[in-house]
């Protein structure tokens, strides 16, 4: 996947570089489940490491489990020059994604997605945004962004009517 690292900062939603020991937070509260969810993206004072993390607190966890839970953790690093690469996913503490294909910006895209979500006030499904972000696009051959078909073939002069004289 490598990317220049403002490229990389905008494809994790931050949308602007992160400077050293610097986070870019997100979160929502919902009090009816009593559960926060929160995205944070952050990078190391070395300033060669990016970490983005997705976590779940409950004020009464469900019976079970614990009372944090990190549900995401994507590591990125410089790998040359200017550019840099997402090297570990781990859903739920478990490494994720490696015979998936692309899974590293597909990576982005699910944090993205949850990430939106916050920004609505909305609490993410999670195993949705998993299934629609790592697995639903496989179907279509990871064309994220829709689109296909060919580009017309348009002319310039189409466009400006040279024949007649015209322009704007």
């Amino acid at each position: 996947m490598r990317v220049k690292y403002k490229e990389l900062m905008d494809k994790l939603g931050v949308g602007y570089d992160l400077e050293s020991y610097g986070t870019c937070p997100w979160s929502h509260y919902d009090p009816e489940s009593g559960v926060t969810c929160s995205a944070e993206v952050r990078r190391d004072g070395g300033v060669d490491e990016i970490e983005a993390e997705i976590q779940i607190m409950y004020d009464d966890p469900p019976e079970g489990r614990p009372s944090m839970e990190q549900i995401a953790l994507i590591r990125g690093k410089a790998v040359t020059g200017d550019e840099w690469d997402i090297v570990m996913l781990t859903i739920r503490g478990a490494p994720f994604g490696e015979d998936i294909y692309n899974w590293q910006e597909k990576s982005c895209y699910f944090f993205c997605a949850v990430i939106d979500e916050l920004r609505q006030e909305i609490m993410p499904d999670i195993d949705d945004l998993i299934d629609r972000e790592f697995h639903s696009r496989e179907r279509f051959a990871d064309q994220h962004g829709g689109g296909g078909g060919k580009s017309p073939k348009i002319k310039a002069g189409q466009l400006l009517d040279v024949k007649k004289g015209s322009g704007f």
